[in-house]
C-alpha cells in the first residue's frame, strides 16, 4: 500500500511519480502548474464544447448509428450512454468487450441499461486463452515504455487498445462517424476530446509494443490489436473519437446520481477505482509493485484541482481493493511474484 508514502499536500500524487517535485508546503509541481493554466483550459473546453455540438448537430448519416458507444458498464462509459442519447439525440450502437473479469453486477447494470435507452448492444468477447495470453504479457514483460504507463496499468492499456481497435473496426464496417467512449480529463490529454481517428499513425505508432507482443504471445495478436488491410484500404474518411465527458463540470456522485434512474448500482466486488473491471485491483497491484505509485493518481489529481473530488474521496478511492483477488487472478494469469520482480528489473535497469 502506498498511504504512507509522501504525497502532495493538494493532490493524491506520490513522490514515486515520474517528475515530480515538491515545494516548501509539499505542494507538486503538477498542482502549481495547474494554477496557472486554469483559464486556458477552461477556454480549450469551451471550444471543445461548440465543435462536439457543431459535429453532431451537422453529421451526415451514411449508416445505420450516428455513433458507436464503447461501453464498459461502468460510472462513466454508463452516463456518455446516456449523454449520447438523450442531450445529443445520436442513434447508437452500444459496444462491450467481455474480457472475462467484469463483474457480475456490471453486467447486471449493462443489460438494465442499454435496455432501459432502448440502444442495440454488441458484446465481442476475445478468446478467453489468448487474453489470458496478452494480459499476462502486458505485465510481466516491458512491452510499453515506461513512460505510456503513467496514467494506466499495462494491463489495462493493451485491454482499451483491444476496445478501441475493434471499436474502430466497427465504425469502418458499419460506415459509423464518431466513436465515443467514457475517458475523462484526467485520463487523456486536452488535446485528445476530439480527435480524427487515423489507424496507419495509431499504426506507427503502436509498431514497437505490437512488436513485444507479438515476441511473447504470437500472430494472435494481430487479431485483437490491428485491423486487416483489406478494410483500411478501403477507408475514405475515418471517424471522429469524441470525448464528451470531458466537456461536462461534474462529479462522481452527480453522475451516479444521473444513472441512477436507469437502474445502475455500484458493483460491490470491484476496487474503489473501477466499477465494472475485477481485473482493476490486480493491475493496480502490479503498477504500484513495479513503479511505485498508482496509475489512477493522474486521474483522480486532476479531479481534485478541478474541484470535482475531494482529497480524502480519492484517497479512500486507491485504498479501497479487495486485496483477497489479487492470488486469484494472478494464478489465473500464471504469474507469480518473481515475474513481477522481473519485470520491475528491466524497467529500472532503463531509469
Amino acid at each position: 500500500m502506498l498511504n504512507n508514502f509522501e504525497r502532495c499536500s493538494k493532490c493524491i500524487q506520490s513522490k514515486n511519480f515520474p517528475k515530480i517535485t515538491f515545494d516548501e508546503n509539499g505542494v507538486c509541481n503538477f498542482c502549481n502548474k495547474a494554477s496557472k493554466s486554469t483559464e486556458i483550459e477552461a477556454s480549450l473546453i469551451d471550444n471543445a464544447k461548440i465543435k462536439i455540438s457543431d459535429l453532431f448537430d451537422n453529421r451526415v448519416k451514411s449508416g445505420e448509428y450516428d455513433a458507436v458507444v464503447c461501453y464498459s458498464g461502468g460510472k462513466d462509459s454508463t452516463y456518455v450512454l446516456k449523454l449520447a442519447v438523450e442531450k445529443y439525440g445520436l442513434n447508437v450502437l452500444a459496444f462491450t468487450l467481455d474480457n472475462g473479469y467484469i463483474a457480475e453486477a456490471a453486467w447486471k447494470n449493462i443489460r438494465k441499461v442499454v435496455d432501459g435507452l432502448g440502444v442495440d448492444h454488441w458484446v465481442y468477447r476475445p478468446g478467453s486463452g489468448n487474453y489470458k495470453a496478452i494480459a499476462r504479457a502486458s505485465a510481466v514483460t516491458d512491452v510499453y515504455r515506461k513512460n505510456t504507463l503513467t496514467r494506466i496499468s499495462a494491463i489495462c492499456n493493451s485491454c482499451i487498445s483491444m476496445v478501441n481497435v475493434t471499436a474502430l473496426k466497427i465504425a469502418l464496417e458499419k460506415k459509423i462517424p464518431f466513436i465515443l467512449a467514457g475517458f475523462t480529463l484526467g485520463q487523456i490529454p486536452i488535446n485528445a476530446i476530439i480527435y480524427k481517428n487515423h489507424y496507419k499513425f495509431l499504426a506507427d505508432s503502436r509498431k514497437e509494443s505490437l512488436d513485444k507482443l507479438r515476441a511473447e504471445v504470437g500472430d494472435v495478436v494481430d487479431d485483437y490489436l490491428c485491423i486487416k488491410d483489406e478494410l483500411i484500404n478501403e477507408v475514405k474518411e475515418y471517424p471522429h473519437n469524441v470525448n464528451i465527458l470531458c466537456v461536462e463540470d461534474i462529479t462522481e456522485t452527480e453522475i451516479k446520481d444521473a444513472i441512477a434512474p436507469l437502474g445502475w448500482v455500484s458493483p460491490g466486488d470491484v476496487d474503489g477505482c473501477s466499477s465494472n473491471c475485477m481485473l482493476n485491483t490486480f493491475n493496480n497491484y502490479v503498477h504500484e509493485e513495479v513503479f511505485g505509485y498508482n496509475p489512477y493518481e493522474m486521474e483522480l489529481s486532476h479531479l481534485i484541482r478541478e474541484g470535482l473530488m475531494t482529497r480524502s474521496e480519492a484517497l479512500e478511492k486507491i485504498n479501497d481493493r479487495p486485496e483477497d483477488q489479487i492470488g486469484p487472478i494472478m494464478a489465473s494469469l500464471s504469474i507469480d511474484k518473481n515475474d513481477i520482480i522481473s519485470v520491475k528489473n528491466v524497467y529500472d535497469s532503463k531509469h
